[in-house]
């Protein structure tokens, strides 16, 4: 087996391997520098495809790298200035609906789950059927404003 071949296939399993594990990039730049280093030795090679292969190796680590680079950047930009959230953080400013009226207390439904719920301070009694905002969360209930009505009204018999 050609040299070329075995630092081939460790670059692209090296960038395999970056899709899997939390590396930060480290084993992505790995396999872009064995696929052009791979393309390299390749045209020093006597066989008869080294010189297609070590071409089609070269562009396929450039284009790999370029790769990488812009999904990386779309990555972080994606998460940059949010904080983590998990558990009761990520239900506030969530959209629930009301399952009864509440007033001051009653049931809403949330991410496939009913929870009990109390109305905000100075928040209007909700209806069931009504759209309320998960303010925030005291133990297991929620505390809930309802949402502005943006009913369209419709005049019967216009036309």
């Amino acid at each position: 087996m050609e040299a070329f071949v075995l630092i081939a296939i460790v670059g692209i399993g090296l960038l395999l391997a970056e899709l899997l594990l939390p590396t930060g990039g480290v084993l992505a730049l790995l396999g872009v520098v064995g696929l052009t280093v791979a393309g390299i030795v390749a045209f020093g090679s006597d066989s008869d495809v080294a010189d297609y292969a070590g071409g089609a190796l070269i562009a396929l680590g450039i284009l790999s790298g370029v790769t990488f680079y812009f999904v990386t950047r779309k990555v972080w930009a994606a998460h940059r200035n949010q904080p983590p959230r998990a558990g009761a953080e990520e239900l506030v400013g969530s959209a629930a609906e009301a399952r009864s009226s509440i007033d001051p207390t009653g049931r809403v439904w949330l991410e496939g789950t009913i929870w009990s719920a109390r109305l905000a301070d100075r928040a209007t009694p909700v209806h069931a059927g009504d759209r309320v905002t998960v303010e925030a969360v005291d133990g297991l209930t929620l505390v809930v404003r309802p949402q502005p009505q943006t009913a369209i009204h419709t005049s019967e018999g216009a036309g």
